[in-house]
C-alpha cells in the first residue's frame, strides 16, 4: 500500500473513532435547524422512556398530601383546508381554520403542607407558593424557605401561618394527567395562564373548604400567592378571579414591565409549542444526559449568582423531578419556552387596580442579565443614552396596590438562593 493511501486510511480510523462522541452534538444541532425550518405540527410526541424516579423531600415538618384535580383544558389550534378557485380549478388555495379542541383530563399531584401553629384556634393565614416552570423544577424549589420558616416560627407575630407549596399542571407529580377512559392522553395540549390559574384557585377552594370541615375554626382568613419572574401572571389572574380571598401578590425576581402589558401572538406560540414538541425530545435528552451536566452548567451561569448557593440538593431535585413519569414534564416546559405565559397581564392589573390586593416585590442584589451572545446586541446602536423605563413596581404603585420592594441576596432563583433572607422579607410584606 503507498504512504499516501495509509495516511488517508489513518484519518479515516480516526474520523470514525471519533464519531461516537459527536454524533450526539450534531444530531441534536441537525434536529434543531430542522425544526426551525419544517412545518409547525401541532402533534406531540410520545414519553421519553425514562425509568421514573420518586422526588425526594427533605424538610422536617412539611406534610406531603396528594390531591386531584379535573381540569377542562381548551386548545385552539389552525386547520388546513383546501377549498378548489371558481376560476381556476386546477389551482387549489389554502385557508386556515381556527378549531377548539377540548380535553377533560384528571391531573394527580402532590402539595407540600407546612404549618406555623400558634395554638390560640383562631384563623389562619394561607400562603401559596407557585414554583418557576423550567426542566425538573417542581414544588422542592422552596424546601429551603420552607425549612428556614421553621425556624423563624417566633417571627410570625402570634398568627397561625399555612404554606402549601403544589406542583404545578404539567410538572413533576401533576405530569401524569389521565382521560375519561383512565388512560393518557395521546397528545400533551397546550397549557396557558388560565389553566394553571384554575389550578391555582381550585386549591384554594378545596383546602380551605376541607380546613373548615375538619377543623373547626380554622378557617382561611387570606391568602398570599408567592411566584417568581414569569409565573407572575398566574399569581395575577388567581389574584383577580378570587379578590375576595387574597390579600397579596409577592412576586420576585419580576420581568421588565413590557412583559407585563404585552401580549404574545397565539398562533406563534402553538407553531412553537409544535416544534418544541417535535424537536424537544432530542433537548431533554441533551438536558439529562452526563447526569444532568447541561442543566447545573445553565443554572450557575443563567439562575444564580454565586454557583456554591446551589448547593448539592439542586441537580439531584432537577433530574429526580424531569425524569418523573416518563419525562413529561416537559411539555409543560415546552409551553414555557414557547411563550405561554407571555399574554399579558392588562387585564388582571386592571381588575385589581385600587382594590385591597397588595403587589409586592422582591428583588435580587446581583443585577446582572443574562449575558449577550455577540457585541452587536450589547452595544447602543444609535449611540444615544436610553431613557429610564418604568418598572412593574412604579406601575403597581400608580395602580394603588402597593408596589413596596425588598432587596435580598442573589440574582434570580431567590427563594433557593438566600433563603433566610427571602422567608424574613416574605413575612415582613405580609403580616
Amino acid at each position: 500500500m503507498r504512504p499516501e493511501a495509509r495516511r488517508g486510511l489513518s484519518g479515516t480510523m480516526r474520523v470514525i473513532k471519533t464519531l461516537p462522541r459527536c454524533l450526539p452534538i450534531l444530531l441534536l444541532r441537525l434536529a434543531i435547524a430542522l425544526a426551525l425550518f419544517a412545518t409547525p405540527s401541532n402533534k406531540t410526541c410520545d414519553a421519553l422512556l425514562v425509568p421514573a424516579s420518586p422526588v425526594s423531600m427533605s424538610v422536617a415538618g412539611v406534610n406531603t398530601i396528594t390531591t386531584t384535580y379535573n381540569s377542562q383544558i381548551k386548545v385552539e389550534r389552525v386547520v388546513g383546508s383546501r377549498k378548489r378557485d371558481l376560476v381556476r380549478k386546477f389551482l387549489r388555495r389554502r385557508q386556515d381554520i381556527d378549531t377548539t379542541d377540548e380535553y377533560n383530563l384528571k391531573f394527580s399531584y402532590d402539595v407540600d403542607e407546612f404549618v406555623v401553629d400558634d395554638d390560640s384556634g383562631g384563623p389562619s393565614r394561607a400562603y401559596l407558593l407557585i414554583h418557576p416552570i423550567g426542566v425538573g423544577i417542581g414544588r422542592w424549589y422552596y424546601d429551603r424557605m420552607l425549612a428556614s420558616l421553621r425556624e423563624r416560627a417566633a417571627e410570625t407575630g402570634g398568627c397561625r401561618l399555612v404554606f402549601l407549596s403544589p406542583d404545578l399542571l404539567g410538572s413533576s407529580t401533576a405530569s401524569a394527567p389521565v382521560d375519561s377512559r383512565g388512560d393518557g392522553p395521546r397528545a400533551y395540549p397546550l397549557l396557558n395562564i388560565t389553566d394553571w390559574s384554575d389550578q391555582v384557585c381550585h386549591l384554594m377552594d378545596e383546602y380551605g373548604r376541607g380546613l373548615e370541615d375538619n377543623d373547626e375554626g380554622r378557617r382561611i382568613a387570606s391568602w398570599t400567592l408567592v411566584t417568581n419572574g414569569g409565573c407572575a401572571p398566574i399569581a395575577l389572574d388567581a389574584a383577580a378571579r378570587r379578590p375576595g380571598n387574597v390579600s397579596n401578590v409577592v412576586i420576585s425576581s419580576p420581568p421588565r414591565l413590557p412583559f407585563f402589558l404585552q401580549s404574545s401572538d397565539p398562533r406563534a406560540v402553538r407553531k412553537a409549542y409544535g416544534r418544541l414538541c417535535g424537536v424537544g425530545r432530542l433537548f431533554w435528552w441533551y438536558s439529562l444526559r452526563r447526569d444532568g451536566r447541561f442543566i447545573q452548567s445553565f443554572s450557575e451561569k443563567n439562575l444564580v449568582g454565586d454557583p456554591e448557593s446551589l448547593g448539592p440538593d439542586w441537580l439531584p431535585n432537577c433530574l429526580d423531578s424531569a425524569r418523573s413519569n416518563g419525562g413529561r414534564s416537559r411539555y409543560s416546559t415546552f409551553a414555557f419556552l414557547a411563550g405561554a405565559l407571555q399574554d399579558g397581564c392588562v387585564d388582571s392589573l386592571n381588575a385589581l387596580k385600587d382594590s385591597n390586593v397588595k403587589i409586592d416585590f422582591i428583588r435580587g442584589s446581583d443585577k446582572r442579565r443574562n449575558r449577550a451572545k455577540s457585541w452587536f446586541w450589547r452595544r447602543n446602536k444609535n449611540n444615544q443614552p436610553k431613557e429610564k423605563e418604568q418598572t412593574i413596581a412604579e406601575y403597581v404603585r400608580d395602580n394603588g396596590n402597593g408596589g413596596r420592594e425588598l432587596s435580598v441576596g442573589g440574582r434570580i432563583s431567590l427563594a433557593w438562593e438566600d433563603p433566610d433572607h427571602y422567608a424574613a422579607s416574605l413575612l415582613e410584606l405580609t403580616i
